[in-house]
This record gives C-alpha cells, sequence and structure tokens, in this order.
C-alpha cells in the first residue's frame, strides 16, 4: 500500500472523521473542548503510524506540573523499600479531594528520570513519520493504571477526615489502591500520581523510590537446543554484573559463561537517531550464556546458573531430547 499525500481538502476532511471516531471511543476527558488544537492534531498524525491506545499516546504528550494547593495528597507504596525479583506491590493514593477517572499512575524507572517534556526529542521520532509540534516525554513510563481501577475511587468509600472544626468534620478526603506486578529489572523505580489522563496530563505527586535487593541477580534463563544430538544445551540468562558466572549441571559439572550487552548506540537508526535511543531505552544489563555439554540423549538433569558474588538461581530440573536416530 502507498502513502499518498492528501490534498488539504482531504486533510480537513480526514480530520474531522478521524476526530470524531476518536472522540467517541476515548474517555470524556478526551473531548474537544478539554484539548488543546496541537493535541488534537498530534493524535491524528500519530494515528498513521502506531496501533492507537491511550497510553501509547502518551508520549506525545505535553507533562506538566500541575497546579494543585492539596496539602493532603499522597501516593506510597506498601512494604519495604527493597523489592524481591517478582513482587506485587500495592500502591496507595489518598488525600485525594476530588476523585476524577482521568487521575493515573505510572511506574517509572529509574526513579530519577525526567517525565517532563524534551522538546530536543522532536528531531529523534521524526524518523517514525510523526512530525508533529508537540515534544516528546524524556523518558517512557514502564507501565501506567488509572486509579478508578480501584473500584472504590469515583465513589470514594475510603474516606479519611483530615480536619476537624467545632468536633465535626470538616475537611473528607477519598482514596485508592492500585496492584502493580514488578519484575527486577535491576533500575529503581517509583510511582507518579497524574491528573488528566493520558491526553492532558499533569504531575500531581511521587512516591519514594524503591530498589531491588539484588540488581545483579541472575535472572530469566533460558533453554536451547545447539544440534540434534540430544547430548548438549545451550542456557541463557541476564544479570546486572557483567563479570562471566558460570552454569552449574549433572554431576558436578560446569561451564563458564560468554558475556555480552548492547547499548544505545546499537538500536537501529538511519541518518536520525531512532526513537530507540532515546525515551523508549532501558538498560538490557549482561546477557550470559554457556553450553552444557557430555550429556545423554532423553536423560533427566539439573542446573543452576550465577556467581557467589552475583548470587545463584534456583536449582532448575529439566530432561534431554531424544536425539537423532541413525537408521
Amino acid at each position: 500500500m502507498e502513502l499518498q499525500i492528501p490534498t488539504p481538502v482531504a486533510i480537513l476532511s480526514i480530520t474531522i472523521i478521524l476526530f470524531a471516531c476518536i472522540s467517541s471511543s476515548l474517555s470524556s476527558s478526551l473531548s474537544p473542548s478539554n484539548l488543546h488544537p496541537l493535541v488534537v492534531d498530534s493524535m491524528i498524525e500519530h494515528l498513521n503510524y502506531t496501533a492507537i491506545s491511550e497510553f501509547r499516546l502518551l508520549n506525545r504528550r505535553r507533562i506538566l506540573q500541575c497546579s494543585n494547593p492539596n496539602p493532603f495528597l499522597q501516593i506510597n507504596v506498601s512494604g519495604n523499600t527493597t523489592i524481591g525479583n517478582e513482587e506485587y506491590l500495592t500502591v496507595n493514593v489518598t488525600g485525594v479531594l476530588v476523585p476524577a477517572d482521568s487521575d493515573w499512575v505510572a511506574m517509572i524507572s529509574p526513579s530519577d528520570a525526567d517525565v517532563s517534556d524534551c522538546p530536543l526529542n522532536k528531531a529523534l521520532y521524526v524518523e517514525t513519520g510523526d512530525l508533529s509540534d508537540l515534544p516528546l516525554l524524556c523518558h517512557y513510563p514502564v507501565k501506567a493504571q488509572y486509579v478508578s481501577k480501584d473500584p472504590d475511587y469515583l465513589s470514594c468509600k475510603k474516606k479519611e477526615c483530615k480536619e476537624y472544626k467545632d468536633g465535626k468534620c470538616a475537611v473528607t478526603t477519598c482514596g485508592g489502591t492500585l496492584t502493580f506486578h514488578v519484575v527486577n529489572i535491576r533500575t529503581d523505580i517509583e510511582f507518579v500520581l497524574f491528573a488528566g489522563g493520558f491526553a492532558t496530563p499533569c504531575m500531581l505527586k511521587r512516591s519514594n523510590s524503591l530498589t531491588f535487593a539484588n540488581p545483579n541477580q541472575p535472572l530469566y534463563g533460558h533453554l536451547s537446543s545447539i544440534d540434534s544430538t540430544g547430548t548438549s544445551m545451550r542456557i541463557t540468562w541476564v544479570s546486572g554484573d557483567k563479570k562471566p558466572q558460570e552454569v552449574q549441571y549433572g554431576d558436578g559439572k560446569s561451564q563458564t559463561s560468554e558475556v555480552s550487552t548492547f547499548s544505545q548506540d546499537d538500536m537501529c537508526s538511519n541518518v536520525l537517531p531512532s526513537p530507540a535511543k532515546d525515551f523508549g531505552w532501558h538498560d538490557p544489563g549482561y546477557i550470559h550464556s554457556a553450553v552444557m555439554t557430555g550429556m545423554q540423549p532423553s536423560t533427566s538433569y539439573s542446573y543452576k546458573y550465577g556467581s557467589d558474588s552475583a548470587g545463584w538461581s534456583e536449582q532448575v530440573q529439566f530432561r534431554t531430547p531424544p536425539g537423532r536416530r541413525i537408521k
């Protein structure tokens, strides 16, 4: 399919039709009366180049600090400030004076990431075909949820009295609770409360930062065959430690890992840098790979990988493939 450049009349017609479709499908916070014309133009242009969703349009939004006089507002995470390799974190939003369906929480990593807009990123995004005048987020949130996912939020069932007058409650606030599934991505994280939905967001409050208990922990082991004999298997894993580690398997056998990684400079790019170098980038850590040899086909073995300094994986059971039959 060829991309054709429409005439000015056609652009106007397409704009009206597409905006009507967008307005009917998105929340009331995205109504024409609430959107700046530049935001509308960006949404329509962006439809041509990527799968459409409110969250994926977020990187085309100005991120401002909300004018928030609310002294009661808080966002915090239940539990410890250190996180294990996989946890479900409970994020509590409290002290909200007027809950709105456009309030949302983003998980940001690293915690010192700039979540304001970055005008210089515009040049980096030209490669995707989006020529909108809006700037880009400096860093893309890892994940996000509307606070209204908590069914008690908009109805203000979690009430707290913050001020009393003459023995009666004078100021009542509302709250909401969200659960985020978090895995060890090595860099520290924080949660940011936004108002205005994904279309016109502004920052309200940031939580304290949380760190992973062991950023170097060897994780996410993957087994693969390297031939059809059933006597060798490759194990690949990720760690925050660049020093070689090893896989221990069978009855006292071990193999040392080869280590590789990639950087922003390795991301695909033409004359202009790709967005993969910028707001969508996250450090991949170090990729370790080792080949377990000297095994028998159709035989059960166990292995673990890592090192004394970085930590070890759990013991994992597996069975080698049957191997090729020679006629």
